[in-house]
């Protein structure tokens, strides 16, 4: 069993590239990267292993001719048991194709990317959406792995109706609040002011009280300014596997006794932390310790019944 994809993307998609292609082997893939320094010795372990789990799949990035020279007997054995992906980020293509297995060029620019997904997926259960639907799906749906259940969800309520609408959106995806409000982080570091506002809008317009979104941003905030304090330990970890490694190497050394481990970041999922992390290092620390200042003060004038909290926040949230 031949099960080896080569795929062409871009630096800032791979990590969710690697995991909506790594679905393609397996509904469930349990995702091994091989990057960097440690690329050989991560593929040569992993094929010198009697015992490797069915549903795995390796994922190597950025190969050199050197790197697929020595492997490829590697390769070639792993390929027969487990997924093997390897992802370029730059332009190899004759590389890639002498790897053998389907080459994949991804769209690098995400939107296209996800509307021609969607699209995919839709004619192929003969259906179509609506422009606002598709741009509410994309504000509920931030992690593109999800995606494709999400509107085979959609595909399923619509029933025999031909059109999927707003109002299906609203009934059947659920809203990923922290993905949604990372997004609204992102935007903060765009200087991206009309995103910022569509965002905060459409979480009022689907039922979030302004209180429920104000104290999520607190801590959010907290989060944030913890990540920039992370920032000197993981400088050189730009890819997710670099910084896991030295997340869990920093987390062993902080010591926090607490129960409410959900406010800080030692104990967030590293790939939240990473997450988080890329975000704060677009925004100064000065931004950030102001806007959690200005909600702080703002959380007095809330719980006091203000009539203009609704314009408290989105001056706020403009003036990050």
């Amino acid at each position: 069993m031949n099960k080896l994809l080569v795929a062409m993307g871009a630096k800032e998609n791979v990590v969710e590239d690697i995991h909506v292609l790594a679905r393609r082997f397996r509904e469930h893939p349990g995702i091994v990267i091989a990057q960097g320094k440690d690329l050989r010795q991560v593929v040569i372990e992993k094929a010198s292993n009697l015992f490797l789990a069915d549903e795995l799949v390796i994922a190597i990035v950025d190969p050199t001719a050197q790197d697929v020279a020595v492997l490829r007997p590697h390769l070639d054995a792993l390929k027969e048991r487990v997924g093997v992906l390897v992802y370029f980020t730059s332009d190899a293509a004759n590389l890639a194709e002498s790897l053998g297995g389907k080459v994949i060029a991804l769209e690098k620019d995400r939107e296209k990317r996800i509307r021609q997904r969607v699209l995919s997926i839709l004619k192929t259960n003969g259906k179509k959406m609506t422009d606002k639907a598709f741009s509410l799906l994309t504000s509920r749906v931030r992690d593109e792995s999800i995606l494709e259940q999400e509107v085979l969800k959609l595909v399923g309520y619509a029933g025999e109706r031909a059109t999927i609408e707003s109002r299906d959106i609203r009934a059947v995806v659920t809203e990923t609040h922290e993905e949604t409000l990372m997004a609204l982080f992102d935007a903060f570091s765009r200087m991206d002011k009309k995103e910022v506002l569509t965002i905060f809008e459409d979480l009022l317009e689907n039922g979030q009280h302004i209180l429920a979104i104000h104290s999520y941003l607190v801590n959010q905030m907290r989060l944030l300014i913890q990540a920039k304090d992370l920032e000197p330990f993981v400088r050189d970890a730009k890819a997710y596997p670099a910084f896991a490694a030295e997340f869990k190497r920093w987390k062993e050394r902080v010591d926090v006794d607490t129960s409410g481990r959900k406010r800080y970041l030692p104990f967030q999922h590293p790939y939240y932390a990473f997450k988080l992390t890329g975000t704060s290092r677009k925004i100064s620390r000065e931004s950030l310790v102001e806007f959690y200042d200005f909600l702080s003060s703002l959380d007095a004038k809330i719980k006091t019944g203000t009539k203009q909290e609704r314009t408290l926040m989105e001056f706020g949230l403009l003036k990050v």
